[in-house]
């Protein structure tokens, strides 16, 4: 598959998220569930949403994933309760395209990190993946696309 990987410059983006530690078994049925919280909280609030949703990872492993799930939006956008304004970051960062279903989100980053090595790139610990297709409308998994965000030194 041709993830069509590049280095960019990116301007930080405002966002409102909520922060989690969940275990890997855990995050496909979570994520739905937060997406709509902070989707009521903009809603009411008439925040403009500015971007795709996204999950933002700032640790990973097997046992448990410290990330944070929400939408880029409006700068100077507050949130509510546990809806807490964050930035996803500037700078360098390596990007890409997934198409299929996102249990092999893997696969697409292990090409990735090796794709930045060959270049000489270093991954930043933390990465983050944006929902460009919505899996309540499109259910054939084949089809999702997800965009892939890796800062590096």
């Amino acid at each position: 598959m041709d993830h069509g990987f590049k280095l960019v410059q990116l301007a930080p983006q405002p966002a409102l998220a909520i922060r989690e530690k969940l275990s890997f078994a855990e995050i496909p049925g979570k994520m739905p569930g937060i997406f709509d919280e902070i989707y009521r909280s903009i809603t009411k609030h008439n925040i403009t949403i500015v971007g795709a949703p996204f999950a933002f990872y700032h640790s990973w492993d097997d046992k448990e994933t410290e990330m944070e799930v929400g939408f880029p939006v409006a700068p100077g956008s507050a949130g509510e309760g546990r809806i807490r304004p964050t930035t996803l970051p500037g700078g360098r960062v390596v990007t890409g395209t997934h198409i299929g279903p996102y249990d092999k989100l893997v696969d697409s980053y292990n090409a990735m990190t090796a794709w930045m090595k060959e270049r000489g790139y270093e991954p930043a610990k933390s990465m983050w993946e944006t929902y460009m297709t919505d899996p309540d409308v499109e259910k054939d998994q084949a089809k999702h696309v997800t965009e892939m965000f890796w800062p590096v030194a």
